[in-house]
């Protein structure tokens, strides 16, 4: 671990306080330093051609001599906006803003637009604004899901901040507004009841060198790599663009040649691409790559890599933490979001938020509890991260365990988009949705289970406690589930789309986690009778279907599995893997073990669809699926079948054509919600833990690649973990405010291609921060951890 961030450790007493947010590696503190060709103003005090228009609640001045534009408004009001719910669900107050209109002006010669905004929240401690704009010419912006046309900035509070939005893919041929405001979110404890802020120096600008928006070739004269690093074990490769036949690598300590390499180059259906392919070197130390003239920035070989991006990963986990104070960043929140059932009221106030957005998912709390024990497990020897690591998982189940009324039922999520005063009984309170879902309770009894196994020893009296309520919530599940088989359809949980597949695995893994705990052959015997069909549900290979190994939703083998949002596909791994360890001597771990290979061999067969980048490929799917309007509502949030049929087929035939009906999608089919890290963390879960079961350099090595694309090894050369690596993204934090660590849900794809699209709108959700991206990048870093000391 480098020395400074040690520092910043100690200073933080191991992430008790927020680490610092290091905005001078940011890809955004290049903006400053860009050729500006043209520029257009809008408004800067003296140009009349445009006049600023108040948007929203409260009141607008404009002060011509200092040149500014001055707005006011509460930071709460007593009602919801027009067109809000009446209770109030995801919404918060209103905005405040101003607004320019024109008569529909042809912004194609610009690419961005460039402000000053400085924000005076008296007692504000996160500040973030918004900018729209509405284009109405060939190309709608927005669009009917909001994906285009409005950004984000994380601001500092009294200080004039230099505000860039570069969009050189946007539609702007026909502009005829743009919008500059805040979201009346509601106020955080020491916050004054009144939001100030000035505008000054607003234009749209040309600039040279734009920022790369969509495609798998990198820009030119540049070197695209892991920032963060590579580890010792494995291949270590960078992507290029430049015009030169070899490459060095030196030590950017003393500047000396360490490798020598001639630069593959490689033409494929994704475009021609030059590799840098330095595996030979592994010593550990800084190194930068250059070709010709071009240089990287440094980077580290190490076998220790994942340290610090781990203590990232718990700073970002611990500025989410709801219900208490986290310094500079807020006071205790959400004491007012609470839960009832049968009469009994129970406060919905922990865990992590999801999101920038303040929403709370139980499971998802729960999925991450999991995965930090798991890695926690792996630092035994490092006392003090293995020690941060369990506190921080005991924070989060703690509130998994709070949450369940003890009958089946459970509070599962609240819509939060605002800052509550915590006072129960007025109108900004937030009720909490409760269900007894059997998916969710063998899940949290798997979760539970695991726990009650690591803590043993560390915590008897908690480990008694979540045994308990794992054997309780496993025979909950079980009743319901032999009720209803697949839970009812409720549209805003984070499980709706979940086939009776992942049933069958959450089954498996819950008693082989309870079996594993308890000792109990009850448990092992259930894991081995759902085991059995689980493997009913995979693909066994056959002369029409040209791969196998993946999972259909059923026995009947209609439907693939599919994830496009939220993602479990390492759920059957989960399961199968755990069923081979705690059974390794029943005469059925041949068939389990087979079906890890099938899933192993599927991997390896759909990587290469992506070189020469290592993401994961979405996976396979059938031309049928276009005329299944039934499950699409299941797999496609906020969507209409009869709309997005079209798209659907679209979608497909811009995927890899197989035959008989088959493609391979890079990016999963989607509409509304557009982000893949969680797709290609879970598949990346299931490549680690098949790897290190069966000692598969291969399939370590695709899981490897899953952080490498995070940390910057693809076409846009930016890390998506803030603060790891260089040139990593500002990212939409909104209420939660930029931290280090954090993980957005990810890259997207533009309308129905299939190749990777990233603009530099900074909104929901492909740039939102994310807690379920920060927990499947644990469950895959468990894995390799533990493949490296080997």
């Amino acid at each position: 671990m480098r020395q400074k961030f040690q520092n910043e450790l100690v200073n933080t007493l191991y992430i008790h306080k927020p680490l610092a947010v290091h905005r001078e590696s940011e890809l955004e503190a290049e903006a400053g330093m860009k050729e500006v060709q043209r520029k257009k103003v809008i408004w800067d005090g003296e140009s009349k051609d445009y006049t600023p228009e108040m948007t929203g609640t409260g009141v607008m001045s404009v002060d011509y001599e200092s040149r500014v534009i001055r707005l006011e408004a509460p930071s709460r009001t007593d009602k919801w906006p027009k067109g809000a719910p009446e209770d109030g669900d995801y919404s918060a107050f209103g905005i405040t803003g101003v607004r320019f209109v024109f008569q529909n002006e042809d912004w194609r010669r610009y690419n961005r637009l460039h402000f000053r905004w400085k924000p005076m929240v008296d007692g504000g401690r996160i500040i973030y604004g918004r900018t729209a704009v509405e284009n109405v010419g060939e190309v709608r912006v927005p669009d009917k899901y909001l994906r285009e046309g409005h950004t984000t900035f994380d601001l500092k509070n009294y200080e004039w901040n230099e505000c860039y939005w570069e969009f050189p893919s946007m539609g702007r041929d026909s502009v005829r507004e743009l919008k500059i405001y805040f979201d009346i979110s509601g106020q955080d404890i020491p916050q004054n009841d009144v939001i100030r802020y000035e505008l000054s120096d607003i234009r749209i600008e040309t600039i040279a060198e734009p920022e790369l928006e969509k495609g798998w070739e990198c820009r030119k004269n540049k070197i695209v790599f892991s920032t963060q690093g590579y580890f010792v074990k494995g291949k270590k490769t960078a992507l290029a663009n430049v015009s030169a036949d070899t490459f060095s690598v030196f030590n950017s300590e003393t500047n000396e040649k360490v490798f020598d390499g001639d630069i593959q180059c490689v033409v494929n259906e994704n475009g021609s691409f030059q590799v840098l392919d330095f595996t030979e070197l592994k010593k550990e130390g800084r190194y930068y790559l250059q070709a010709e003239g071009i240089k990287s920035e440094s980077f580290e070989i190490s076998s220790v890599l994942l340290e610090e991006p781990v203590w990232k990963i718990i700073n970002f986990l611990y500025c989410q933490r709801c219900g208490m104070p986290i310094a500079k960043r807020h006071g205790t929140c959400h004491e007012d979001i609470y839960a009832e059932h049968n009469g009994v009221i129970i406060s919905y106030s922990g865990g992590w938020h999801d999101a920038g957005d303040l929403s709370q998912q139980t499971l998802q709390t729960g999925e991450i509890v999991h995965a930090l024990l798991e890695t926690a497990e792996q630092y035994k020897d490092n006392r003090v991260l293995y020690e941060r690591l369990l506190e921080e998982a005991q924070w989060g189940l703690d509130f998994i365990l709070k949450t369940r009324f003890g009958d089946g039922y459970r509070a599962t999520s609240a819509p939060c988009v605002r800052v509550t005063n915590n006072k129960l009984g007025d109108m900004d309170d937030i009720k909490a949705r409760v269900h007894n879902h059997s998916f969710e309770n063998f899940t949290f009894a798997g979760i539970e289970a695991y726990a009650a196994y690591v803590l043993k020893e560390e915590d008897p009296a908690y480990a008694f406690g979540c045994l308990k309520a794992a054997r309780e919530d496993f025979a909950f599940a079980e009743e319901k589930f032999a009720e209803t088989k697949v839970d009812p359809f409720f549209l805003y949980e984070h499980t709706f789309n979940c086939g009776l597949s992942q049933y069958y695995a959450a089954i498996v893994w819950a008693a082989s986690n309870l079996y594993m705990a308890s000792g109990k052959e009850e448990y092992a015997e259930k894991a081995r009778q759902w085991g059995d069909m689980l493997l009913k549900c995979q693909e066994e290979g056959g002369s029409s279907v040209p791969l196998r190994g993946f999972f259909y939703r059923d026995e009947s083998h209609k439907s693939i599995v599919h994830f496009n949002h939220q993602s479990r596909e390492q759920q059957f791994i989960q399961a199968l893997e755990l069923l081979c360890r705690t059974q390794h001597d029943s005469p059925d771990r041949l068939k389990w073990e087979e079906g890890l290979r099938g899933y192993g061999e599927y991997l390896k067969a759909i990587a290469p669809y992506t070189a020469p980048y290592g993401m994961i490929p979405a996976g396979i799917h059938h031309f049928d699926e276009t005329e299944d309007e039934e499950l699409f509502p299941y797999m496609h949030l906020l969507a209409d079948y009869h709309e997005q049929k079209k798209d659907y087929k679209k979608q497909l035939e811009s995927g890899v054509l197989l035959g008989n009906g088959y493609a391979i999608r890079k990016f999963p089919v989607w509409f509304s919600f557009r982000g893949n890290n969680a797709v290609l963390l879970s598949m990346g879960k299931a490549a680690s833990l098949i790897g290190k079961y069966f000692k598969d350099d291969t399939l370590i090595q695709i899981a490897k690649e899953q952080l490498y694309w995070i940390w910057g090894k693809n076409p846009f050369g930016q890390s998506m973990q803030y603060g790891a690596g260089t040139r990593y993204c500002r990212q939409f934090a909104a209420l939660c405010g930029e931290s280090t660590g954090e993980i957005p849900v990810g890259i997207e794809t533009y309308e129905n291609e299939d190749v990777p699209y990233w603009p530099q709108n900074n909104n929901a959700t492909y740039k939102e921060i994310w807690t379920t991206s920060a927990g499947r990048w644990l469950w895959v870093a468990a894995d390799i951890e533990e493949t490296e000391r080997l």
